[in-house]
């Protein structure tokens, strides 16, 4: 998949943050949204800000409301756009 208009295609990487509940809960069900999330990059538009400063494999940290995943034909992939990246790690 290659992101367009300011996209980045990312992957997002797993925490060690246990989610503990008083009953159970269907995985499919989000309890909590972090506000932050640290992501990989995989793939970046062309017309992005950060085309020429960010590199495949580099982390960043993004709003994490903003992800975007998407399952198009049997493919899921996560996107976001370029204003929600707010530092590199």
């Amino acid at each position: 998949m290659i992101p367009l208009n300011r996209s980045m295609l990312v992957s997002v990487l797993e925490q060690d943050e246990e989610k503990q509940t008083a009953f159970y809960l269907p995985d499919d069900i989000v309890t909590s949204k972090k506000q932050f999330e640290v992501v990989k990059i995989i793939n970046i538009s062309s017309e992005s800000k950060f085309f020429a400063v960010l590199s495949k494999g580099d982390k960043v940290i993004v709003e994490g409301h903003m992800l975007r995943k998407i399952n198009v034909l049997g493919e899921t992939a996560t996107l976001i756009e370029d204003n929600y990246v707010l530092a590199k790690m």
